[in-house]
This record gives C-alpha cells, structure tokens and sequence, in this order.
C-alpha cells in the first residue's frame, strides 16, 4: 500500500462513519435517500455538499404533511367560506321569496296553502279568490321575469340545475357574479306570483354562482373553481331543503346521466354543504320538511312508513314502473313543449314567460290551485293520506302539476324543478296507493309509504341521481324506514329507463365525455381514432432495397424528406427500417462503405395497419425510438404502403380534443 492510500483509506472510513451519524441525527430514521459518501480520487464530494443533500432530504420529509395539508386542507378551508357565502345567500332569497309569496299570494289572491310541516291530515287551507288577478298576477310574474333575462342576464332562464351542469362540463366552473343575482331576482318573480316551479333548482345555481365567485376571487384554477361551484350548489340545497347529505350527494351525482359520480368534489361539498345548513337552520330555525304520521293504522295496526317485509316488493316493484313512465312523460314533455311550442311562437322571447304564466292562471280557473308554487304543503297532505287528496285528484293533479310546470318552466321562466318532481312523485305515489287500498287492503303497503316512495321514484327518474334522492327524501322526513324499497325503485328505473331521458340536458354520460376530464382520457381519445383516418395512404414512401449499398442509401437519404426508411426484401416484404440516426454512425465512413448493405443497418420494427388506432401507434414509436414507422396492408403485412409520423398523430389529436372542447365532434355514447 503507498503512502497516499495509507492515508486516505481510513479517511475514507471515518468520513463513512460521521455520514452514518449525521443521518442518524437529521433523517430520524428516515430512508427517503441513503447518503452513501465516497471520497473520489477527484474529490468531487465535498462537506458542502453532502450538508446540502442532506438538509434537502430533512427539508423535504419534514415539509411532506405540510403538503398534503395544504393539499387536502386548502379546497376545504376554501369551502367553509363557501358554505358560510352560500348559506347567507340562502337565507336572503329564502326571506324575499317567502315575504313576496305571502303578499302577493297571501294577500292580494287570498290563497293559503296548507300548512307544512304539519302533523294534521285535516289541516285547513284556503283557495285563491276567482278573479281576474288569478290570471294578471302569474302573467305579469312571467313578464317581469322574461324582461330581466332579456335585457339583464339570458343564463337566468330555465330551471338553473342544467345550467350549473353546464357550467361544469362546457364553462371551466365559471359564472359571473350577476348570474346568481338575475337568478334570484327571477325566481322570486316567478314562484312568488304562483308559477309552478320550486325553490331548489335556483338556489342551486345560486349557490353555485357563489362558488364559482370565490374562486375568481382567489384566482383559483380551472379544476378548483369546478370543484367549488359544486360546493356552492350543494351548500345552496342542502340549506333550503335542510338535507346537508342530500345536497351534496345531488351535486355531485346530477353532473352525469350514467352511473359515475365526482367523488373528487365530495370532501368540500360535505363541508359547504354543513356550513350552509348550519347557518340557515341558525336564522330559519331546525327542522323537517314533512312531518311523518309516527301512529300504526287503527285498523291494520301497521306503521303507515315502514317497510314491512317481502310480500310488499312485487307493489314497489309496479310503482318503480309507474314512476318510469310518469318520468317519461315528465321529462320528454318538458323539452317538447320547450323546443316545438314556445320556441315556435311568433311572440319576442321575453314575453314567452307571461303566455306560461297565463296558462298557470287558466289551470288555478279549472279548479287546479294546488299546482301554484312549490306545492309542499299538498304533499305533506299526500303523505298524512288526508282525505282532501283522494285517488282521482291525486292522479288527475300528476298531470296538471307537469303542464304547469311545462308552462311555467319550458316557457322561458325561471324556477326549478326539483319540487315539481317531488309534488309529481308525491301524487303519483298517492294514487297508486290508493288504488292498491282499494284492491288488495290486506297486502299493500299504505298510502304514506307509497308516497314517499314515489317522490324519491321520480326524482331519481328524472334527474337521474338515485343515491341523492334515497338520502334526500330520507333527511326530508326524518325517517331511514324505507330505504329497500327506494333502493329497488331506483334500480329499476336506472336500468329501464334511458340515460337521455332527463330533465337535464346538459348532463354527460360519464367522465369520459366530459370536456372537465378530457385531460384525464388521453388514451380514449387516442383509441378512438385510426390510422387510415389521419394518414394519407395514396403515396408510397420510399423504400430501400435490403442489398443496396450505403452509397446509394446515402444518396437517396439527402433527396427525400423521410425520417424513417423501410428496407424490403426481394418480394418486397417489410425486413426493417433505416432511420437518419442509425446512418450517422456510418456517415463519416473511410471508403469501406460498399461493403455495408441496407441489411446490415436495419433495425426490425413491428409495423401497423390501417385499422390500428393512434394509441397502439404511439406505443410502436416508444418502442422502436422512431419518428416513423411504416404502414403495411392490412391483407399483406409485409407489403409497405405509408409511413406515420409522430407528429401526425399529435395533431390528428389537438384537433380531435379542440372538436371535442367546441362540440362540434360527438363525444362517445352520444348521437352525431
């Protein structure tokens, strides 16, 4: 051993030992990066810099829950402040909508509906006078209303649920502050002067508006501001309807007509959600929306909400088909009156609300006030079984409460429909209960229980959110009694009933056809293109003989703009390719390049076909480290027809996603 190796071995050796304790002392055991110092004989590693690694490695494991704290914790500190924003802004469209209502309503047509939450079957109510302000007050209602949307804010139209979807799919979450204003504004012009629409639907956007607001406040990204619009919307229904579960499960099931849900928005929409609830029942008092008759039947002595066993499943089962096609012909009349009625008439856009709300007039004339507004109070009556709603009303007002939705709503006004389904599921429930009393009294389930089965039955039908409407119509009474057979309502009607049969129409399939989650489905869109789509086949590329010499090759290289050669043999079958980096090596050759052959230089390459999609391109490229790779016919796959270039794909690509974006391409599931 020489002098020198005497002496740095065993400084080798005690540097060994002081890095082992040093890392005992600052990583606490941690093994996020064994630092295993050696001296170089250039002695590259220096004190500084092992120091460095080391207080880098400390820093970054010290400071990981800090970032999974800012990571997690900062969308939901985000949505507290939602919460409180919307729950504030529930509270005043609630005030002014119920302070509106009961003047105009209350007193000047003199109707009061019944009481809700009310325990008494019996409770009593009072009809609007028949007057000519039966007609005037709804009309004029739909007239201000369309004036505000007209010359103030166009998204204020509608029932405002389709239009928080759209938002999230099609606007980046984004919504101006004035939407949410206009949305008030006509909702209470609407529903206050009795038009048939409910309170949900607004507040949802509302909400919505509110979230989308603080996060343009915040300059928040485009994922974040989605997410907490969603969080305003559930914070804004779970407030009025006093159903936090509910309302954030809704806000994240309603986005889509199939089965996905954006459980990436539920953390901060449970938070807002209990936020607003907390601060609305904190002005408006806590309670239930129905109160639920607690007192088993005298005569049967069966609880009148209670699941009671096997023998009841075949009726469930028949009203699962009954709310299917109520919902059918809730929601295709809906559209069919919007799209062929009101959008025909000859009349200005902003005077279409009045014609609808005079026909809501013309509907309370016939004798059919139950439809104004919300209607809560009638289904509370529906689920007490009062006589006031036998079998022929409650069927008979199914169908006046959807036209007068259809004319209140479809007409340009603007209110939600949330309520209308419930009232439509309320009555449609009641009426087949009834009917089964009648037919099997010893076998059917009550008419309560029929109800409530029924709201939570076309609600989910017609919003498609089976989950949201199992825990809503749950947290609106109070009671849990009724999930199995809610749960086999649901089922049947998602299995039977179309995804495209919905009240919403900018809903989406599932993720993949959402512009929100284009980012996350490269593959698909890559999958769903072929290569004869974005390739031209109609000119052969330049191919080289397998015994041609490198001075020929050369020669041919520097006349063609090809990346990538496909070298054949004497059938003219594929052996492999040349690419402009494999002659580099032979480039600068010293006269011995009439000895390599084309063969010597060819690297085998799997081909593609036509019929290939971009996606098993792309792989093909990543394997073979090419920019091209050759195209052979799908019948001979050694016979070389066109090249593909990377290139081509990432265009073919940009243009496929801006076509999706715009939708001018249909997305897949969808018709084009």
């Amino acid at each position: 051993m020489s002098t020198l190796e005497a002496i740095v071995f065993p400084a080798v050796r005690t540097w060994d030992t002081a890095v082992s304790r040093v890392q005992t002392i600052f990583c606490d055991g941690y093994t996020q990066k064994i630092v295993n110092a050696r001296i170089a004989w250039d002695g590259s590693l220096t004190v500084k810099k092992l120091g460095t690694s080391i207080f880098r490695d400390r820093l970054a494991i010290s400071s990981r829950p800090k970032l999974e704290w800012y990571r997690w914790g900062r969308p939901l500190g985000f949505a507290v402040l939602v919460g409180v924003c919307t729950g504030l802004a529930a509270v005043v469209f609630t005030w002014a909508l119920e302070s509106f209502q009961g003047f105009v309503l209350g007193d000047l047509l003199g109707y009061h509906a019944p009481p809700q939450p009310s325990g008494n079957p019996n409770a009593p109510f009072v009809f609007p006078r028949a007057s000519w302000l039966v007609l005037v007050i709804p009309s004029l209602g739909g007239l201000l209303c369309g004036l505000v949307i007209h010359f103030f804010e166009p998204e204020a139209e509608g029932h405002g649920t389709d239009a928080m979807i759209k938002a999230f799919h099609r606007l980046a979450g984004r919504i101006p502050l004035k939407v949410p204003i206009a949305k008030a504004v006509t909702s209470v012009l609407v529903i206050g002067t009795g038009g048939s629409a409910g309170r949900e639907g607004p507040i949802t956007q509302i909400g919505a508006g509110v979230g989308s607001v603080v996060a343009q406040l915040f300059k928040l990204g485009d994922w974040d501001r989605r997410i907490l619009m969603l969080a305003g919307a559930a914070g804004g229904l779970g407030a009025v309807f006093r159903a936090p579960l509910g309302g954030a499960m809704f806000a994240v099931e309603v986005l889509y007509s199939g089965t996905a849900i954006e459980f990436s928005a539920l953390g901060p929409a449970f938070v807002a959600s209990v936020v607003a609830y907390t601060v609305f029942v904190g002005v408006f008092g806590q309670s239930v929306m129905f109160y639920l008759p607690r007192t088993p039947d005298p005569v049967t002595w069966l609880y009148p909400c209670v699941f009671h066993g096997a023998h009841e499943l075949p009726f469930y089962f028949a009203l699962a088909l009954l709310c299917v096609g109520v919902s059918f012909v809730f929601s295709e009349g809906f559209y069919a009156m919007h799209d062929r009625v009101f959008r025909r008439l000859p009349i200005p856009l902003w005077a279409r609300p009045a014609i609808g709300g005079l026909g809501v007039g013309l509907l309370v004339l016939a004798g059919f006030p139950h439809v104004m507004a919300g209607g809560y109070g009638w289904m509370q009556k529906a689920i007490l079984a009062s006589p006031d709603l036998p079998f022929r009303l409650a069927l008979v007002l199914v169908l006046m409460k959807i036209l007068a939705t259809c004319l209140t709503v479809a007409s340009g006004g603007s209110g939600g429909l949330f309520a209308p389904s419930l009232f439509v599921g309320a009555m449609t429930g009641a009426a087949f209960g009834w009917g089964c009393q009648a037919l099997f009294p010893h076998f059917a389930p009550p008419v309560p229980a029929c109800v409530l089965v029924g709201m939570g039955g076309v609600l989910a039908a017609t919003f498609k959110v089976p989950l949201a409407a199992l825990i809503m119509v749950s947290e609106l009474t109070g009671s849990h009694d009724l999930l199995v057979p809610m749960m086999l309502v649901g089922a049947v009607e998602m299995t039977i009933l179309p995804g495209r049969i919905s009240l919403c129409r900018e809903q989406v399939p599932s993720f993949v056809d959402s512009p929100a989650h284009l980012g996350d489905f490269v593959i698909d869109v890559l999958k769903e293109m072929r290569v004869e789509e974005v390739c031209p086949l109609d000119r052969r590329p330049v191919v080289i003989r397998e015994d041609m010499p490198l001075p020929e090759i050369l020669h041919i290289v520097a006349e063609t703009q090809q990346h990538a050669f496909p070298v054949v043999d004497r059938e003219g079958h594929l052996v492999g390719v040349i690419s402009l980096h494999d002659l580099r090596t032979v480039l600068a050759g010293d006269g011995a390049g009439d000895l390599v052959r084309a063969i010597d230089l060819a690297v085998p390459v799997r081909p593609v076909t036509p019929q290939d999609d971009l996606h098993t391109v792309l792989q093909v490229l990543a394997e073979s480290h090419l920019e091209e790779v050759p195209i052979v016919a799908p019948n001979d796959h050694g016979q070389v027809i066109g090249l593909i270039r990377r290139e081509v794909i990432l265009r073919a690509y940009d243009r496929r996603v801006a076509g999706l974006q715009a939708g001018l391409v249909p997305r897949s599931g969808t018709p084009a």
